[in-house]
């Protein structure tokens, strides 16, 4: 019986553990690399102050721009790397300010979008967890201070039939 027990219970370790990799560590092993790549493509966004290359943003880009920041808030948010994305728009924006006392420099109109982007993206985040906030069922699945609840969690809750 002892040894039935054992193994029953390494098998259920064995879930977890898998469990565990599947929704933390493989979510970080994606999105770490990513917000990197977009934090080196964003450093390499900017403009001296001489230079004339100050293009106006149509509304294509505005389109493009708000689409971006829906995008962003569903991988923060299904994706639960609220921390990797804090991390990085607080590197961006620290970057931007560096850049604009030390070198008079400024974004050009990629960097722009991304900056604005991430801006929405948090705008859309704070939002999204107000109005959770006082939700007891989606309180016990997402337990703690960064209570970031799932799209897919509050459609299989509210809205799935």
């Amino acid at each position: 019986i002892l040894y039935l027990y054992k193994i029953i219970f390494s098998q259920v370790d064995s879930f977890v553990l898998l469990y565990n990799y599947d929704e933390i560590i493989g979510h970080l092993m994606w999105y770490i690399p990513f917000f990197v790549s977009l934090l080196l493509y964003y450093t390499g966004c900017f403009l001296g102050y001489r230079s004339g290359d100050h293009p106006r943003r149509t509304l294509s880009w505005w389109t493009l721009t708000v689409f971006s920041g829906v995008y962003y808030w569903y991988l923060v948010t299904e994706g639960q790397i609220f921390s990797v994305y804090l991390i990085t728009f607080v590197v961006m924006i620290g970057y931007m300010v560096y850049k604009k006392q030390k070198h008079n420099a400024h974004l050009d109109i990629n960097g722009q979008f991304l900056l604005y982007s991430f801006a929405l993206c948090f705008i859309l985040i704070l939002i999204w967890v107000s109005y959770l906030w006082n939700d007891e069922a989606l309180r016990v699945k997402y337990p703690g201070l960064l209570y970031i609840p799932e799209p897919w969690s509050y459609y299989t809750l509210y809205i799935k039939p």
